[in-house]
């Protein structure tokens, strides 16, 4: 039993150098200081146009509820 448990801690060891060598800049831009990881202007103009949507639904929510005194919205 203890054979069998060397032999896949053996294989486990010696396949995961092939998968670490096909990460290249292309699938992964941790550590290369981009922020958020964008790699590509188009990505960060998305998620700040998803940001500023959602943002502004929630203004136009927020705007049309009613203030009064059981609401709770009011200092």
């Amino acid at each position: 039993m203890g054979a069998s448990m060397m032999a896949a801690a053996c294989a486990a060891a010696m396949s995961s150098p092939a998968a670490m060598a096909l990460v290249d800049e292309r699938m992964s831009t941790e550590g290369t200081g981009l922020p958020f990881g964008i790699n590509n202007n188009l990505l960060g103009w998305i998620i700040f146009g998803v940001f500023g949507l959602i943002w502004t639904l929630y203004i136009t929510y927020v705007s049309s509820l009613d203030e009064d005194e059981d609401s709770g919205l009011s200092l």
